[in-house]
């Protein structure tokens, strides 16, 4: 059996975009497995595949530092005899491993982020503009490469997370759910501020939404700030149900799979919701979805955000983490409530193809 070492640490989102590269290489080599090292939580993605090993990085504790990798590279050592290594972060740690491992003889094969393409996509000046390659994509570029190519499905679905069935249905046997009514979640959240729309909005957003129809309403993020300001909100709309900090991530995983529409910024939340088959609107600010970080398997419908002929300035960050340079994050303050709004009635309406 053919034994591959695949490298993925952070962040969630990321590390989710590789299960439908995995799953892929699942079905075209059947004979093959892989040993991914990502961090524990996110075994979770990949728990439903056959001949998926994961083993849980703990760079925090007995795999800090350059010490702490040797240690992981002997534990790596003692399940397998390694035949590949595929490093689909590319980053410092990363690099070691691959290091160590080729002074055993084992060849690696590294990821192309694209990072040429994207600094010139979000500079301030003089962008190029174009559709950058997805990184679900990157991904499969990378095994290629390695000789194991693989054609990712579009769209992509989570197997089913069965075992977590008993923990949700006793969740939601606690909530009053309106019979027959669309399930929509809404994750407001996201790593940086150039990505969020601001949260004081979603009040008259739901105001909206509630009016004149059944809908049932989950409040998706994390973390002990976000789950105040979630629990504020549904002080606001006690019909609405908070999810955040209530369920394991495989139950959430399920419950996101059962809903009608996700209502998310450019996040982890989003992936999650589109690779579980689910419609997204997703609001971008900061960034961009041409810099391959898009809803995976969706179309433009599955994007909410100010046109660059208006606002020249977008995309500014790959990632949402540098300040604004106009100061007043028009990019998503110039979304409205009303155009939110709207934009969910028609997603609650439609299936992903």
């Amino acid at each position: 059996m053919k034994q591959l070492l695949l490298l993925r640490f952070s962040a969630m989102g990321d590390v989710a975009l590789l299960a439908p590269v995995v799953q892929a290489f699942t079905q075209r080599y059947p004979d093959a497995q892989i040993t991914l090292v990502t961090r524990a939580k996110f075994a979770v993605f990949f728990e439903q595949f056959p001949n998926i090993r994961v083993v849980g990085a703990d760079f925090d504790g007995r795999h800090n530092g350059l010490n702490g990798l040797l240690q992981l590279v002997k534990e790596l050592r003692q399940i397998a005899s390694f035949d590949v290594v595929i490093d689909a972060h590319q980053n410092l740690r990363s690099s070691v491993l691959k290091s160590l491992f080729r002074l055993a003889g084992v060849p690696s094969f590294t990821i192309d982020k694209g990072r040429a393409e994207k600094r010139a996509l979000t500079r301030k000046t003089n962008k190029v503009r174009r559709q950058l390659t997805h990184s679900v994509d990157r991904y499969a570029q990378v095994f290629k490469a390695a000789g194991l190519p693989v054609q990712p499905t579009k769209p992509f679905q989570f197997p089913p997370f069965t075992a977590s069935e008993d923990e949700l249905q006793d969740f939601l046997n606690r909530k009053s759910i309106e019979q027959n009514s669309p399930w929509l979640g809404i994750a407001p959240f996201a790593q940086h501020t150039q990505k969020m729309w601001p949260f004081e909005r979603f009040t008259p957003l739901l105001d909206q939404l509630y009016t004149g129809t059944q809908r049932t309403i989950f409040l998706f993020g994390g973390g002990a700030d976000e789950i105040v300001q979630l629990e504020a909100l549904r002080q606001r709309f006690p019909q609405a149900i908070l999810v955040a900090g209530k369920l394991s991530l495989a139950a959430e995983l399920l419950l996101i799979s059962r809903l009608n529409g996700m209502l998310c910024m450019d996040s982890g939340n989003m992936h999650l919701a589109a690779l579980s088959g689910v419609p997204v609107l997703s609001i971008w600010g900061a960034t961009h979805p041409d810099a391959g970080f898009g809803p995976w398997g969706q179309g433009e419908e599955a994007v909410l955000q100010i046109s660059t002929d208006k606002l020249t300035c977008r995309p500014c960050s790959v990632f949402g983490n540098k300040p604004c340079w106009r100061g007043d994050l028009a990019c998503l303050t110039d979304i409205s409530v009303e155009v939110v709004a709207e934009r969910v009635k028609q997603m609650l309406t439609k299936k992903v193809a």
